[in-house]
């Protein structure tokens, strides 16, 4: 197939982390996925989403009720009556209408594997795992082969892609680029790198070279591999015999292909570790547990063998046989002469045969995402497990037997044979607060609704979104459908679990928690919450959430994606840290001179051509309609705004809008071939008038070097594509900002384009800046002159406009490609990059940079949830847990790489004998205080006086300064603020903030800065909640409001 089959709309996000090479091998795969309970369709699900050609279910099991705990797609009314793949196949058809799903009925035969690309297997036995995986690799090229099989709190994952597997992209990240300051002439030689930024490159990293001078052996293209020697320096190939090195020159990190040798499935059960590597550690508290499970689960599987079917749940004899085959295989590998673990801990084995029948949502989840994601490594994306990996949830098995985990016949018994059917009540009976219902939050209400939480009498989840369906979200958010676009996301993914469990409790709501929000999310509402699960995409949101969950004590699972990488954060009250303890640091940020003149990577021009399209477009019609209603004031304001140069662009601008409104489209093109001879050949030209090339510094250095590379001016040619792509553009947004019909025949532009008259460039004396740190003032002299004169032409054009019809002003919109936005954003982002000689960038990156695009996939959603969804139900038993139950993660399924790692403690102020920030020494009160204590003052509505005289007295404080957020309400050292000590002071915070307490307000948040009063050293203590009247009672509970079950078209409405 090729790249134009590709619905760019569609997997927009995805194409964002794959990119298009891999999406034009992966749409044209075929994978069997056979065995569908719980990881099989979780597996399927994300698969599909991706977007493979086609995927073939196979599993003739006949549908349990215990299947209804995990396959969210297998209804009540399938029990009994279909197999698991008919019962799925419907649901898994719609997910993406570009996957052909069919089932395939019966056994496997060698011509259904001879034309796939990947096979997939679960609860497959062992003789038939060895037979298909001999035959998958006899094939030439192989079939990739993956076994995969959850046995309740413990699991494994195989992947064999044959004798030898090419991998040309070993991490998926962005190739890595650094500007070369110097090379010696050694053996190794040493490449310097320019110290402005890091190169960032790794050992074994390959690397080319281009335009160096002097030691032009470099730029032959061919990749060299590199050893790093420091942030600014690395070594490489024999370079003694090249010429010396002279100056300049880019080195650029490039991927190239390696070999991977796989093993089979049968020498691999026999020796898990290939030479000179070892097995994966996903839990940094469990190491050597994958040795350890990889002989418990060969023991659970040999006794399936033995007695044609798994142990039955929570079975002693049963277990205590399989420790038994356990300690046989470690010996007869041992006489073999592989390696085997020292002893069998019969603990780890019990655990795997005691609920390896179960399947729980959890653990389907977390390994439906790792098995689909290694399914799209076949197209040599990414580097492939090699070979196993062994995962375990035992933190989630009771410390003692439960005595009511018998099945009751019901979706949840594997959930009670883990647990009992106590803990499925609690679990019911949870209330929570989930924040977002995009692809993190569809996921979540389907684990809801798989665990029975918020599922019993007394439960309930309400999720909260603002946004609204796009067809992007179809890719990844998965309770949507194409009917469902436009629709709100939270509405629609309700009644889409509330299908898959019709016990589900879930009311949803399109409030957006903030500030602004709090009568809405009041303290009752948060006292009622069991747990708070955010599923949300940027961190003033998350921030705001974890605040509340420290004030109110609550448990928060934070998690989130990007890409292959996803993390989880468990943030419990008094236990752990919160999500404000610790931050991600900022993003580098582009210097505004590297912007604006010295762009030395595609990024820079990118921003710079995002921030044309606001000028042009969206700046510059607000401006014009601010002229038009406000004339005179505007005027009057124009002389205190920017320099003369930038003053005179305004009113230009702002007059050719306002006269050219009512002419013809030629006025466009007129204006798109001005714009590029403007932007890409006069302010080019002035800028080399201004320092020209051979220019040298006030040290004598180059100025065009290292950073600053030299631009060149470009004539405008209506023949060369990426010219007339600019102006096709550029005239239809000008255009539809002077309401004005748009024009989207090229040839016809092409010819306007050809005939308009370009005036001749003459430099003027310009002041420009070289670096962020130059105080010039930028700009021409002669402007100032000009701009008056042309305001006095402007105020009469105002007084006879002042009744036109407003301009429009753009809205920027990323995932519209017919709306020219991103189109004029390219043009302009490579029109750049070709004055300054920097390699341009293809649609797609100029999409997800401009439009600032989370690069997102289905199968690092789906396995993230399915370990934030195990640390929920280690909450639902909160009061009976240690802080080393709980596991913080840090996943990479690129690489791939698990770390799961006890959460960490959270931080103590502490007392100190020397403050660098007060020079001197700093008291804690209480010592060791954390951000989840607070004292609390219960006072009633005190006066400040009264406040104050508590705080010294009780608290042993002498409040210097009080504030609250922002707002300082009281201040010891002004002698303006004494007479604030007589007002209450829920009146002086009225005063200052200017905001009025709502009535459901019972207390206010206050900071103080103090000393001791004994000896005047500084005193810190927690945050304060001032009690100024008693909360009211709680209202009512009221009945939940739960979204229909009607489904929207398409969307789980399969056998409801």
């Amino acid at each position: 197939m090729s790249e134009k089959k590709i619905d760019t709309d569609l997997y927009s996000r995805q194409i964002g982390t794959f990119g298009m090479e891999t999406m034009g091998k992966l749409i044209q795969m075929k994978v069997l996925i056979s065995g569908l309970r719980g990881l099989g369709v979780e597996t399927a699900k994300n698969l599909i989403l991706a977007g493979p050609a086609a995927v073939i279910l196979h599993d003739d099991a006949v549908c349990e009720m215990r299947d209804l705990g995990s396959n969210f797609y297998i209804t009540e009314n399938d029990v009994g009556k279909r197999t698991r793949a008919q019962a799925c196949l419907e649901q898994l058809s719609q997910l993406n209408p570009y996957v052909a799903v069919s089932v395939h009925s019966g056994p496997i035969t060698e011509s259904l594997l001879s034309g796939l690309s990947v096979a997939v297997f679960s609860e497959t036995s062992q003789a038939d795992l060895v037979k298909w995986n001999e035959f998958c690799r006899s094939r030439s090229p192989a079939v990739g082969f993956i076994a995969v099989d959850a046995f309740g709190l413990a699991s494994r994952v195989f992947v064999d892609f044959g004798d030898v597997f090419s991998c040309r992209d070993k991490d998926g990240e962005e190739p890595r680029s650094a500007i070369v300051a110097g090379v010696t002439q050694e053996n190794p030689g040493t490449v310097h790198t320019h110290q402005d930024r890091r190169h960032g490159f790794q050992d074994g990293d390959w690397v080319v070279f281009r335009e160096v001078q002097g030691m032009t052996q470099l730029n032959d293209g061919k990749p060299r591999q590199i050893k790093v020697t420091g942030p600014y320096s690395f070594t490489m190939d024999d370079t003694s015999s090249y010429s010396a090195y002279v100056s300049e020159g880019i080195v650029s990190q490039v991927k190239v292909p390696h070999s991977i040798n796989f093993n089979s499935y049968s020498k691999s059960m026999v020796q898990p570790k290939h030479t000179g590597e070892e097995m994966h550690v996903p839990d940094l508290a469990k190491f050597g547990r994958s040795e350890q499970l990889h002989i418990a689960v060969q023991a659970v599987l040999a006794y399936r063998e033995q007695h044609g079917q798994l142990p039955v749940v929570r079975d002693a004899a049963a277990a205590t046989a399989c420790v038994q085959l356990a300690k046989d295989l470690k010996e007869a590998r041992r006489k073999d002469g592989a390696d085997a673990i020292e002893e069998v801990e019969e603990d780890v084995v019990r655990k795997v045969a005691m609920l390896s029948r179960c399947m729980i949502s959890p653990m389907a989840a977390f390994l439906g995402g790792v098995v689909a994601q290694e399914v799209v490594k076949f197209t040599g994306k990414y580097t492939p497990l090699h070979q196993l990996l062994y995962f375990d949830m035992f933190e989630l098995y009771p410390p003692a037997e439960p005595t009511d985990c018998a099945p009751l016949g019901t979706r949840y018994d594997d959930m009670i044979g883990i647990h009992g059917a106590a803990l499925q009540k609690a679990l019911g009976n949870m209330k929570l607060f989930l924040v977002g219902a995009g692809a993190l939050g569809c996921e979540f209400l389907k684990s809801f609704a798989m665990i029975g939480a918020c599922c019993g009498d007394g439960g309930k989840v309400l999720v909260t979104d603002m946004d609204r369906i796009e067809i992007s979200n179809l890719n990844r958010q998965f309770l949507f459908r194409q009917s469902d676009v436009g629709s709100s996301k939270s509405m629609a993914a309700s009644r889409a679990a509330k299908v898959m469990n019709g016990a589900l409790k879930v009311e949803a709501t399109e409030i957006r928690v903030g500030p602004d929000t709090e009568d809405t999310f009041d303290d009752f509402f948060w006292d009622a919450q069991d747990c708070i699960v955010n599923a949300l995409d940027n961190i003033q949101a998350r921030l705001y959430v974890d605040s509340r969950c420290v004030w109110f004590g609550k448990p928060l699972l934070e998690s989130g994606t990007l890409g292959t990488k996803a993390n989880v954060q468990v943030i419990l009250p008094g236990m752990t840290q919160s999500y404000g303890d610790s931050q991600d640091p900022p993003e580098e940020s582009i210097p505004l001179c590297t912007l604006k003149h010295f762009p030395n990577a595609i990024e820079h021009t990118i921003e710079w051509a995002r921030e044309a399209f606001a000028t042009c477009f969206v700046e510059a019609p607000r401006e014009a309609n601010t002229f038009l209603t406000e004339t005179e004031a505007y005027l009057k304001k124009l002389p205190s705004e920017g320099t003369g140069t930038s003053q005179l662009a305004k009113l230009n601008s702002i007059k050719k809008m306002l006269t050219q409104r009512d002419g013809n489209f030629s006025f466009c093109v007129e204006y798109a071939v001005l714009e590029f001879q403007d932007k890409f050949h006069d302010s080019i030209a002035q800028l080399l008038h201004t320092f020209p090339l051979d220019h040298v510094t006030s040290e004598g250095a180059k100025f065009w070097s290292g950073p600053k590379r030299a631009p060149s001016a470009i004539k405008f040619d209506a023949s060369d594509p990426l010219h007339l792509e600019f102006v096709v553009s550029a005239s239809n947004l000008y255009a539809a900002s002077l309401g004005m019909p748009q024009n989207r025949d090229s040839a016809a532009i092409k010819a306007m384009a050809s005939n308009v008259k370009v005036s001749s460039f003459k430099p003027k004396e310009m002041k420009i800046k070289v670096d962020d740190k130059d105080t010039t003032r930028e700009g021409c002299d002669d402007d100032d002159a000009a701009v008056r004169k042309l305001s006095s032409e402007m105020a009469v054009l105002g007084q006879k406009l002042k009744d036109s019809k407003p301009l429009e002003a753009a809205e920027f919109e990323k995932d519209d490609d017919t709306n020219f936005h991103v189109a004029f954003i390219a043009a302009t982002a490579n029109l750049r990059a070709r004055n300054y000689k920097i390699p341009e960038a293809d649609f797609h990156k100029v999409k997800m940079t401009a439009g600032k695009i989370i690069p997102a996939i289905a199968t690092t959603t789906a396995m993230v949830t399915g370990l934030v969804t195990a640390e929920l139900l280690k909450i639902a038993t909160l009061k009976a847990r240690k802080v080393e139950d709980f596991k913080n993660g840090f996943v990479n399924l690129a690489l791939p790489l698990w770390l799961l790692s006890e959460p960490l403690p959270p931080a103590k102020t502490n007392s100190k004998d020397h403050d660098p920030i007060i020079m001197g020494p700093v008291r804690a009160k209480p010592e060791g205080f954390t951000s989840w204590d607070k004292v609390l003052v219960n006072i009633g509505d005190a006066t400040l006086k009264q406040f104050v005289d508590y705080m010294e007295n009780e608290v042993g404080v002498e409040v210097m300064i009080m504030s609250a957020g922002n707002a300082c309400l009281f201040n010891s050292y002004l002698p303006a603020h004494k007479k604030r000590l007589n007002d209450k002071v829920t009146e002086v915070w009225e005063t200052v903030t200017k905001q009025k307490l709502s009535p459901k307000k019972s207390y206010l948040t206050l900071e103080v800065s103090a000393s001791d009063p004994e000896d005047g050293i500084d005193v810190m203590i927690p945050t304060i909640k001032f009690q100024f009247r008693q909360p009211p009672p709680p209202p009512a509970p009221a009945p939940v409001v739960e979204a229909s079950t009607e489904q929207s078209s398409g969307c789980c409405s399969a056998s409801t």
